[in-house]
């Protein structure tokens, strides 16, 4: 799906028109051609367009359109507006325009409700809402569809705009600029954690991430088996007994020119798929754990846009990769493994992995000599539980961080929801025969993983985001469809431009 800007109205197949649902058909019409104007009330009127958020109605457009089709587009109520109902709304419509095959489709941005949306939001803001809603709704993963008819050819969506105001055209590129370079790497995230595990694991995830950095003009390293083995990196080589497929940890880096007053380390967990390794997991939903690696997609796709964008900081990612399965070298539970930081582990489930893989990779990333450091995974189903599929949720050792992170939350529509890492927790996770213990049950199971990592990052501002709910969708939802959703990526870039401002 492309999705421009252009300061003359062209011909296309099909027209959009953005409708409110509030007040009656006058009120629905109100700044609209005429023409448009008539066909907007008499489907208000005769019921069978409400306006509400999401739904669209084809119509046949009038005599005088260019166009052969209106699509009618409902924003929900005018005082619900938002950023994250622009980027819903048209993540509904991007999955419409992507099933009419090629078909070139416009929206006028001078007209009815998407001037309000303009005045509203502010151009820049509403534009890349717009192009994120409308990309990332299109996006539809087909890699693996061998032997069927080639893919369809893209459709696309042209915002006019005038020319006249310069100072609107520039806001309104700038919105687009950052936007494409967003969707860019929420959906490189998407390719990589919707790939299966058979085709994706730690040596491949490594060549994908190398082959971006080189296209990217970002500095690149991975460090093997033996060079784990030179770190003492033992939970990552732990987790990775199982599996004839030897673990990985990619460094990705960005720097900007100049000198970096300010460096940012994200680190992304990557088990390219999770059997539960000897504390299995149940057959059933099983092949959705080649969504495991998440997290380290999520580093990798943001990395990839912040070299589009330039921030003025330095980000490292840092994504460690391993297979967890079973086999006759699979580590066990009881097991005591010896952590980079030289912290010893007691085993108690082989299915709390990412948190082993995490340990190493946050010591790991103190030698850059952070300012903030940021953890993503799809790390326990306690925090579904609690949040559900809606948040993600936030754990972290520094107010300001935490507040930081809120806000670009709020900014980016990546909803993220602090839970508590009270000293009771650091104190959950201590164990009898080792340092700390990778479990502690059941008992506030998200808060006590986010513990168990902060035994590994002291003394830096550090946060932790359990992306286990908002990694994956078993249905479409707006701009989310079904499989990998690419959580992490544009709060990740939010955090990263406003660490840089």
């Amino acid at each position: 799906m492309k999705v421009t800007l252009k300061s003359t109205v062209g011909r296309s197949a099909v027209r959009v028109v953005p409708v409110f649902s509030d007040g009656g058909g006058a009120k629905k019409a109100s700044g609209l051609d005429p023409a448009l104007a008539a066909i907007v009330r008499k489907a208000d009127s005769t019921g069978i367009f409400s306006g509400k958020k999401g739904e669209v109605l084809p119509q046949v457009a009038p005599d005088s359109a260019v166009e052969k089709t209106l699509l009618l587009m409902g924003l929900g109520p005018r005082k619900k507006l938002d950023g994250e109902v622009l980027r819903t709304v048209f993540g509904n419509l991007g999955r419409r325009l992507a099933r009419l095959s090629g078909k070139k489709a416009s929206l006028s941005l001078e007209q009815g409700a998407a001037a309000v949306c303009i005045a509203k939001l502010g151009a820049a803001q509403a534009a890349r809402c717009m192009l994120e809603g409308c990309r990332l709704g299109a996006y539809d993963y087909q890699a693996q569809k061998g032997g069927r008819k080639p893919r369809k050819p893209a459709s696309s969506l042209a915002l006019e705009c005038g020319d006249s105001d310069a100072s609107l055209l520039k806001l309104l590129r700038s919105g687009l600029k950052l936007a494409d370079a967003c969707v860019d790497g929420v959906n490189l995230a998407r390719e990589l954690a919707n790939t299966p595990g058979n085709y994706l694991y730690p040596a491949s995830l490594a060549s994908k991430a190398r082959s971006m950095a080189r296209s990217s003009g970002l500095k690149c390293k991975v460090l093997g088996e033996r060079d784990l083995q030179r770190e003492k990196m033992g939970g990552i080589l732990g987790v990775a007994q199982g599996s004839n497929r030897a673990p990985r940890l990619i460094q990705l880096e960005y720097t900007p020119r100049g000198k970096a007053e300010k460096t940012l380390v994200i680190v992304g967990k990557a088990v390219t798929f999770d059997s539960g390794g000897i504390s299995i997991k149940p057959a059933g939903g099983m092949q959705d754990m080649k969504f495991d690696m998440a997290g380290g997609a999520a580093a990798i796709g943001a990395m990839q846009a912040l070299a589009r964008l330039k921030p003025k900081l330095r980000v490292v990612a840092i994504v460690p990769s391993a297979e967890n399965l079973l086999g006759g070298s699979a580590y066990r539970p009881g097991d005591v493994l010896t952590s980079a930081s030289g912290k010893t582990i007691e085993v108690i489930n082989t299915d709390a992995e990412g948190r082993l893989l995490l340990a190493d990779a946050l010591h790991y990333s103190r030698r850059f000599k952070p300012d903030a450091v940021v953890d993503m995974a799809t790390l326990t189903g306690a925090c579904v539980i609690a949040l559900g599929t809606h948040a993600s949720g936030l754990m972290s050792n520094d107010k300001a961080l935490a507040r930081q992170l809120l806000k670009v939350s709020a900014d980016c529509g990546e909803r993220i929801w602090e839970l508590p890492l009270f000293d009771e927790y650091y104190k959950m996770v201590e164990s009898k025969v080792a340092d700390v213990r990778n479990s502690s049950g059941r008992d506030a199971g998200a808060s006590t993983a986010g513990a168990f990592l902060g035994h590994f990052i002291k003394g830096v501002p550090w946060a932790h985001l359990d992306i286990a709910g908002t990694a994956w969708r078993q249905a479409p939802l707006g701009y989310q469809p079904r499989g990998a959703t690419g959580a992490g990526v544009r709060l990740m870039v939010e955090l990263a431009l406003s660490m840089g401002a």
